[in-house]
């Protein structure tokens, strides 16, 4: 559910903090909140990142296994008002 009725762009989204330390995606230009991931979930992606960094380095990549706190402009239906924010990513080293 939308916290506001206002529009966000993607910059005002990186600039949001409300001061609870709670976490939002932007979903079309609303801020929604995520819910709490369970005990479970967080063990999954834990899993999944250990698994992503032992490849990334048995096969020598120049790459990078990060568990993120940020969100991840995507575009949409050709729009650019969503970011989400993956539980796991793997990037270039030249973007981290």
């Amino acid at each position: 559910m939308a916290i506001t009725t206002k529009k966000w762009t993607f910059a005002e989204y990186l600039t949001y903090d409300d001061g609870t330390g709670a976490r939002y995606e932007l979903v079309n230009g609303d801020l929604v909140r995520m819910a709490l991931g369970t005990g479970e979930h967080g063990d999954i992606s834990e899993f999944l990142n250990g698994v992503f960094k032992a490849e990334i380095k048995r096969t020598s990549r120049p790459w990078t296994s990060k568990d993120m706190k940020i969100g991840i402009q995507s575009p949409r239906s050709n729009r650019w008002d969503t970011s989400r924010v993956p539980d796991v990513v793997v990037l270039p080293l030249e973007d981290v």
